[in-house]
């Protein structure tokens, strides 16, 4: 067991028995809070992107509806990242930082980005909201167990988080099913694009394999309840645009 010392977590909806006090117990073999730590950046990562991406979507939504939702969606990544961050203080005070996923995630942003200046909102809808929104929700729903079985602690705040991250990627789902419906993007547009985001997304997944392998996580589960929550015509296995479907469908 570890005692890590805490300030406040940066939300406000944290009741006051979620902070008992300035110090704060975790049941961790030597060494998995560094792990942990090294999960968590990777995960501040992507809610920074996901707060830059949702921050410019606002001007590509036409919908008032869809405007206040992204905006609000801006404001939840940016709080998410600020609680990672914090998460991270309290794991180590340096928790070393993996070269490969920054660069990963840099050139994810950098495909996401550029379909956003081209206005392409479809693209950053499958990109942000269906794919990494997926992917985030995905680990922070395995992750869950292990945090449990480790009596961690701010478990309403992590239930949160989660919810939050499956609104995120519900909204994009619906989204694009409406787009779809309304011929301003095709299905078979949609599998063209996917497959560069997915595969990013893998290799992130699977190059902090090291870190998952230390706290007894095993990456390819994680890859494949990301992919049972993505529709039909996006799952992997098979890839084929056979497999594109008329229509898009809510997972479950």
């Amino acid at each position: 067991m570890i005692r890590i010392s805490t300030e406040p977590p940066p939300h406000p909806g944290v009741a006051d028995t979620e902070y008992p006090g300035a110090s704060v117990s975790m049941l961790v073999k030597p060494g998995e809070h560094v792990h942990l730590a090294q999960l968590l950046q990777f995960m501040v990562l992507g809610e920074q992107l996901a707060h830059d991406c949702a921050k410019s979507q606002v001007t590509l939504a036409r919908e008032p509806a869809m405007q206040t939702f992204l905006a609000g969606q801006g404001r939840q990544e940016g709080r998410h990242a600020l609680i990672f961050q914090w998460a991270i203080r309290c794991l180590t005070p340096r928790a070393p930082q993996s070269a490969l996923i920054s660069e990963q995630m840099n050139q994810y942003r950098r495909l996401l980005m550029a379909a956003i200046e081209r206005q392409d909102f479809a693209e950053s809808l499958l990109a942000e909201q269906l794919i990494l929104e997926g992917l985030g929700e995905a680990i922070l729903q395995r992750l869950e167990a292990g945090l449990l079985k480790r009596k961690a602690p701010f478990q309403t705040l992590r239930r949160l988080l989660i919810q939050q991250e499956h609104a995120h990627h519900g909204f994009g789902l619906r989204a694009l099913n409406r787009m779809v419906a309304n011929g301003e993007v095709s299905i078979d547009r949609l599998c063209e694009l996917a497959p560069v985001y997915l595969d990013l997304g893998k290799s992130m997944l699977f190059s902090a394999q090291d870190s998952f392998h230390s706290i007894q996580e095993d990456p390819r589960e994680y890859w494949e309840d990301f992919q049972r929550g993505l529709p039909v015509w996006l799952q992997e296995h098979p890839r084929k645009r056979s497999l594109c479907q008329p229509c898009l469908q809510e997972s479950g």
